[in-house]
């Protein structure tokens, strides 16, 4: 525990924001929202909230003028996606709704940002663990004790949601909870006891909250993260173990294909995803009519008479429930193009960090996260959110590698130089 009055600040502060930007129904009841509206974060009073957080964030990175004159500069890739989406406002179909939106896309990326140039890897994951685990105690307490509050009994009936807007949400922020406790488990960090205990209660809320995306990536994860203990073995030993996987792997791919109602069936799912498949085939005929730039960030799905208002009035539906098709309809090709760079250097640079670097628990942090993204995003709009930690911990996975590899440098160019110089003389 840290002695240092700001720091300990700091950290409440950026805890006090992982909930807020988690999905968590506190900034509405707080200020006397509707939880059950259609978008709850538009009530005039949680933009009050959020405004306060926005402030109080703003402050902290000031006090840190070393983050502070990094901020803008540390990843030109995040930079020019936040340039994009203010840039958007004047081809949005929404101008004023995109400008709004992207100054809490703007705050939700100097959070993600601040994390990652303030505080190392391992803090950063602990200040989510616990966090994280905090909630899902309290969801789990909700459900059992208030089911009117803790249990869905609108769009999906007897799925526990606890703190959270929905059963998906939930399904989400646990992932990212058993995630950063499993690796604190692999590190040794804290009482095991402690974090078999919240591993078993996050297993518990996955399973009750009915999201068969979140249950399969934590799966995944598990694997990937024991994989990762081995990957630093003798090359001749590793290519054929990763031949061997990708060719499961692609068996697997080969036979949800061929078999694709069995399998949506065995996970409780129709094959139609819950009416996803309708949806992607109406989101992508809008991509086709605005390809290059996109429909203004975040405002395809704002009023219920614009292009998706089929599914925003009638469904109550307000994301495309896929990364890639999300991204296409806010920020058209640029955007995607950009996202797409952030994502292969997550999962290049985590995979070589985790099997080359001095790093390697936080370069297999990194790509594990990267892995889960990939596989949630296939059902879900995670990228480009506002007020979400998806799009946080991407950032600070982001930044991380980046402080990874300076500092690398930094630490070999000293031992490095003067033999150069020895040669050349």
């Amino acid at each position: 525990m840290t002695r240092n009055p700001l720091e300990l600040f700091e950290k409440i502060v950026a805890g006090v924001a992982i909930v807020a930007f988690s999905g968590t129904i506190f900034p509405v009841i707080a200020t006397g929202g509707d939880v059950l509206a259609a978008d709850p974060s538009e009530h005039s009073g949680v933009m009050v909230v959020y405004a306060a957080l926005y402030v109080v964030i703003m402050g902290m990175i000031c006090l840190r003028q070393r983050v502070a004159l990094r901020l803008a500069f540390v990843s030109p890739a995040v930079s020019a996606l936040l340039v994009l989406a203010f840039a958007s406002c004047l081809w949005s179909i929404e101008p004023e709704i995109t400008l709004r939106r992207s100054v809490a896309f703007l705050f939700t990326t100097a959070f993600g940002l601040y994390l990652a140039l303030r505080w190392p890897l391992a803090d950063i994951i602990k200040l989510f663990a616990v966090t994280l685990s905090i909630l899902t105690l309290i969801s789990i307490g909700l459900a059992v004790a208030v089911p009117s509050i803790g249990v869905d009994h609108t769009l999906h009936e007897g799925a526990w949601k606890g703190v959270y807007f929905q059963k998906n949400v939930t399904g989400r922020a646990t992932v990212w909870m058993m995630l950063c406790l499993m690796w604190l488990h692999w590190q040794g960090y804290g009482p095991r006891w402690v974090i078999r205990g919240m591993l078993a209660a996050g297993a518990l809320l996955l399973l009750m909250c009915g999201s068969g995306t979140a249950l399969l990536t934590t799966i995944m994860m598990a694997g990937i993260l024991a994989a990762l203990r081995w990957v630093r073995i003798d090359v001749r030993t590793l290519i054929p173990a990763a031949a061997l996987l990708a060719l499961v792997a692609l068996a697997g791919v080969l036979a949800t294909t061929v078999f694709y109602e069995d399998v949506m069936a065995m996970l409780g799912r129709d094959p139609t995803l819950t009416g996803r498949t309708e949806l992607w085939e109406h989101t992508l005929g809008s991509i086709q009519e605005r390809f290059v730039l996109g429909w203004g960030y975040a405002a395809y799905w704002y009023g219920d008479y614009g292009p998706a208002a089929i599914f925003t009035v009638g469904w109550g539906i307000a994301s495309a429930h896929n990364g890639v098709i999300e991204v296409l309809l806010d920020l058209g090709a640029p955007g995607l193009v950009l996202v797409l760079w952030l994502m292969g250097r997550v999962l290049v640079q985590g995979f070589a960090a985790a099997r080359y670097g001095k790093a390697r628990a936080e370069g297999a942090f990194i790509f594990t996260m990267a892995c889960a993204m990939t596989a949630i995003s296939l059902s879900e709009s995670i990228f480009l959110e506002r007020h979400s930690i998806n799009w946080v911990i991407l950032v600070a996975g982001v930044v991380t590698l980046i402080r990874m590899r300076q500092e690398g440098h930094r630490a070999v160019q000293p031992a490095v130089l003067p033999t150069r110089l020895r040669h050349a003389r």
